[in-house]
């Protein structure tokens, strides 16, 4: 045994020490090796990791930050432009977290006032953008594409409307400032924002200050002690350039055997007469071991021929790309790809051909989770921020009467999607039933308005009845209502159903 196996080996102490029963019939853990070996113990692993220059960075979320920050936003919006895996999962996710966007449900005593304000706001959302260009879930879409790309995003509030900006936009006049400024408690106190040049970078000495009223800040900050986000996804950066590196070198493989169709091995092993080709003039005989280069070989521009003598064998030429592996391996990769978004493969790949009703209902629910942490976000830090900001202009101006309660309001949120939606009605009017759920959760999960649906129904219900009597007027017949509104009549005939006149009444069976 070396001496850095005597080191590793655990030796007992010389001072006695209390034991469980259990931990004194545990064998003991003994590590063989030098450099590189870690034990089973934390704290020693650390100790190995750090002797062996493997430590990892300390510091504060604003020290790793401050010093990438900057290049991980480039790199994400790298990969958006030019990367379809990431870019088409920063999509699926937004589709999912925003779909056609979140809808306004005010909570006034009064209904009445509630109609109107959710008029006035629907009036309003259709163009809230300061450029007109942009309707009011489009500028949902691009704050959660900000936040799913850089981690952060901003708005402005201006007399004429929204203004959506970019992360990078917030800096400061000099390099080291990050366009924040904060009090002894961390809270932000302004921010400072630049208009891009012609450059296409921020120019700092254009830049204007904003007071924290007038700006919504939406970040998904990571740490305690972070000021400014970073991409969510970027611990998955690596993976990204690992899957492209695999999917090159397979296309490579793909491209250098296609030219090659057929291989003449000869027995004599001597380079075959009478062929033409082009010479390799950098290259002499004696460097090639007396064959000359591109001697016996016929080239075409859609084939090569290589000329035989009799004796000579061909073969063709084995086909081993893709890898037998390459399919799983990148399966693997596309699984890793989607952890930091907790998207599971299916949505990455949108291939559910491998999946039944269980396991996709599984693997979307732990999906919803990670959807319902970014939908609560946006709640939280910029629609509701939106709103009363957009209310209390209403209110000042007078085109929304004030009340006391005008400000209590709840947003529903983008409908779960269905996967089998007759089991998923079923269970969801099982919960009502059995007192589980209302009536009202149901259709918000839906993405609906519960109010609206219900005067629906209600317009739909009477229209039908009112239809079903003028039948009833005119033949002396009624029929089931539910008919005329897309419901399921009841097996049993309405009460006050009679035959035709004239008609001969069925006779009743004899009681038992």
């Amino acid at each position: 045994m070396n001496w850095l196996g005597r080191l590793f080996r655990s030796t007992p102490s010389p001072v006695a020490r209390p034991r469980t029963p259990s931990l004194a019939r545990s064998p003991a853990i003994h590590v063989e090796g030098g450099r590189g070996t870690y034990t089973a113990f934390g704290y020693r692993s650390a100790t190995i990791a750090d002797r062996d220059g493997r430590s990892p960075t300390a510091g504060s979320g604003d020290l790793h930050g401050t010093t990438a920050r900057e290049r991980l936003y480039a790199q994400s919006r790298e990969f958006r432009r030019n990367n379809g895996l990431y870019s088409g999962m920063l999509a699926r996710a937004r589709s999912y977290i925003v779909a056609d966007g979140f809808k306004l449900q005010a909570l006034s005593e009064d209904a009445e006032w509630n109609r109107d304000v959710e008029a006035a706001w629907s009036e309003w959302w259709r163009r809230p953008e300061v450029t007109g260009l942009l309707s009011g879930p489009r500028v949902e879409a691009m704050v959660c594409d900000e936040l799913l790309t850089c981690g952060e995003s901003a708005v402005v509030l201006t007399s004429r409307g929204l203004q959506v900006i970019e992360t990078e936009q917030i800096t400061g006049p000099q390099l080291s400032d990050d366009g924040i400024s904060r009090d002894d408690a961390g809270a932000p106190t302004s921010y400072h924002v630049c208009p891009y040049g012609r450059s296409g970078s921020p120019e700092r000495s254009r830049g204007r200050r904003y007071a924290p009223t007038d700006i919504i800040y939406v970040a998904a900050l990571d740490r305690p002690s972070s000021s400014r986000a970073v991409p969510p996804c970027q611990a998955a950066f690596p993976m990204l350039h690992r899957i492209n590196d695999v999917c090159d070198s397979e296309a490579i493989a793909w491209q250098i055997q296609a030219k090659i169709a057929l291989v003449v091995n000869r027995e004599s092993g001597l380079p075959i007469p009478g062929a033409v080709a082009r010479e390799d003039d950098d290259r002499s005989d004696d460097e090639a071991d007396g064959a000359p280069s591109g001697k016996w070989v016929t080239e075409l521009d859609y084939a090569t021929i290589f000329h035989g003598e009799v004796g000579d064998k061909v073969s063709g030429m084995e086909r081993t790309a893709p890898s037998g592996s390459f399919a799983e391996s990148l399966v693997m990769f596309l699984r890793l790809l989607g952890l930091p978004l907790g998207l599971p493969l299916e949505l990455v790949l949108l291939d559910w051909t491998k999946s039944n009703y269980s396991q996709s209902r599984a693997v979307l629910e732990q999906a919803a989770v990670t959807f319902a942490f970014w939908q609560q976000l946006l709640e939280d830090l910029f629609h509701r921020r939106v709103y009363l900001w957009w209310l209390r202009r209403q209110i000042a101006s007078g085109a929304i009467p004030i009340r006391d309660d005008a400000e209590k309001h709840e947003w529903i949120r983008p409908a779960f999607p269905w996967i089998d939606q007759l089991a998923e009605t079923e269970a969801a009017a099982a919960m009502v039933d059995r007192g589980f759920t209302t009536h009202a959760a149901v259709v918000k999960s839906r993405n609906a308005d519960p109010d609206t649906v219900v005067d629906q129904v209600d317009r739909e219900v009477r229209r039908a009845i009112e239809r079903a009597k003028a039948i009833e007027a005119d033949l002396g017949v009624l029929p089931p209502w539910e008919t005329f509104c897309g419901r399921t009549p009841p097996k049993q005939a309405p009460k006050g159903a009679e035959a035709p006149k004239g008609a001969e009444k069925p006779r009743e069976s004899a009681p038992a």
